[in-house]
């Protein structure tokens, strides 16, 4: 397995979990593509909040946080090692992720970042957390959106907002006021199973998301999709599954995951 600097890092991959049967998957594949960095997993099944995680990561000794959703699910390691070498390499670059706006599920503000996939430099996170008694006195500032603007000319100007707002916006405010840089990543529909693949500036694959994790198991078609959310999640699960087939490692962390995720329901 490729070990690079980047490897070695002190990265912690957090989720926060609202305990469904795809925390075991999403969970597995980090464990396996990323057995160097350590794993956290939040109970966000009471008090959750899209910040709350931050109270939880910042006692921790690390370099880098990369936030990841249950629903979100890793596809490369090397692709992951070289997002964190960007930052090695620029040490002005403080989160990186996609746009919150401009795309076909998110027509909010693109300056900021959708949590589901999200990497943060551990200080710049620490720092804006420690201000956050100032941060209701925050708001989008039109130079904010030089850095969106520059880097995805791509985006659908029919869906920004520049003025909506969301409860996790201060947070990237006040990196983006404290001067720091952010990496927007590229954001693919894939219409097979309406999912979000997250792709490097190069175009490499990193990452997919399949929303509306709340309804998995819901036989409901979605405004424009053509299938069901409980075919859509199977049919990522038959992906996965495939794609792992003949390693026995996967099937072995898929069953200790769930284990895991089972007795936490229970505390």
């Amino acid at each position: 397995m490729q070990c690079t600097p980047a490897a070695r890092r002190r990265v912690l991959l957090v989720t926060t979990s609202m305990g469904t049967r795809w925390e075991a998957y999403s969970q597995t594949l980090l464990r396996l593509l990323l057995p160097e960095w350590n794993r956290l997993v939040i109970d966000g099944r009471r008090d959750w909040s899209p910040t709350g995680f931050v109270s939880t990561v910042i006692k921790q000794e690390v370099d880098f946080v990369v936030h990841v959703d249950e629903d979100c699910f890793l596809e490369s390691r090397s692709a992951m090692l070289r997002l964190i070498e960007a930052f090695e390499n620029d040490p002005t670059l403080v989160a990186a992720g996609i746009p919150d706006g401009g795309c076909y599920y998110r027509d909010r503000n693109p300056a900021a970042l959708n949590l589901f996939f999200t990497v943060f430099r551990f200080t710049a996170l620490k720092a804006a957390w420690e201000s956050r008694e100032s941060w209701s006195t925050l708001s989008f500032q039109p130079e904010f959106a030089a850095q969106v603007r520059d880097q995805c000319p791509h985006l659908d100007q029919h869906r920004i907002r520049w003025t909506e707002k969301e409860p996790y916006y201060p947070l990237f405010w006040s990196m983006l006021r404290a001067g720091g840089q952010f990496l927007y990543l590229r954001e693919e529909l894939r219409r097979g199973i309406w999912s979000s693949r997250v792709r490097l500036t190069t175009g490499q694959p990193i990452a997919e998301h399949l929303w509306y994790l709340r309804q998995w198991f819901s036989d409901q078609v979605m405004p424009g999709h053509d299938c069901s959310n409980r075919r859509r999640y199977e049919s990522m699960a038959a992906d996965i599954r495939a794609r792992w087939r003949g390693d026995p490692r996967f099937w072995l962390q898929l069953g200790a995951m769930r284990a895991k995720a089972l007795a936490r329901r229970w505390r």
